[in-house]
């Protein structure tokens, strides 16, 4: 759940089980399997302060495999039900609805990568891939279907050394906004992040946040 606005907002509400080792079992009101984006939400696993784009929550039954390197997760759900006004007349049709992506990890000479393919009944298909180590991690996004056109983000992390906990942020997508920023991790569980970004229609925006887990 979040905080935003004055409102409380139920993201996730959900069951997980793992029947066997490496395999899973979601019900109830989950994201989607498509692409990076979702995993960059919460503040504890960004290390930036804004997420690269939206995500979808939806309500159904997931399933997750992964085994020697090789990831598959699945996604079957949606509305059955017609959203009706208070006249009766529907507003919004019931739909259901199917995702999936599938990934395959390495790990050669101290560096690890992974590539992946999403697709969904909205006929999207989006490739994302990581590959980086313990001094410099990136992470891309690009888009394939026609009514994205060529749309992409991506986004890099450098962790000097000499640091002492601070690291180093760039991106850049699409929308050929730039991204850049210095964080510092103060322990395993706190760390503050800064980030600007530059648009040329709003000018230069700056932003900061706190995060703690535990």
């Amino acid at each position: 759940t979040n905080l935003s606005d004055g409102s409380v907002n139920i993201e996730e509400a959900n069951y997980s089980w793992s029947p066997v080792d490496g395999i899973s079992l979601t019900f109830g009101s989950q994201a989607e399997p498509y692409g990076l984006a979702w995993g960059l939400h919460r503040p504890s696993g960004n290390w930036f302060v804004s997420t690269p784009r939206d995500h979808n929550v939806t309500n159904g039954v997931g399933v997750g495999v992964d085994k020697f390197g090789v990831g598959a997760n699945l996604f079957y759900g949606g509305s059955t039900a017609d959203v009706l006004d208070a006249d009766g007349v529907v507003t919004e049709e019931g739909s259901q609805y199917w995702a999936a992506r599938g990934s395959y990890g390495l790990s050669v000479a101290g560096i690890d990568s992974k590539i992946g393919l999403s697709l969904n009944s909205n006929e999207a298909q989006l490739v994302d891939a990581t590959i980086g180590n313990s001094f410099v991690n990136a992470s891309l996004e690009y888009d394939l279907s026609e009514e994205a056109d060529g749309a992409y983000w991506l986004r890099g992390v450098v962790t000097p050394l000499f640091g002492q906990g601070a690291y180093l942020l760039v991106g850049y997508n699409s929308d050929e906004e730039v991204l850049y920023g210095v964080g510092y991790k103060c322990s395993d569980s706190f760390k503050v992040v800064t980030e600007f970004s530059s648009d040329d229609e709003d000018g230069k925006d700056f932003a900061i946040r706190a995060s703690y887990s535990f």
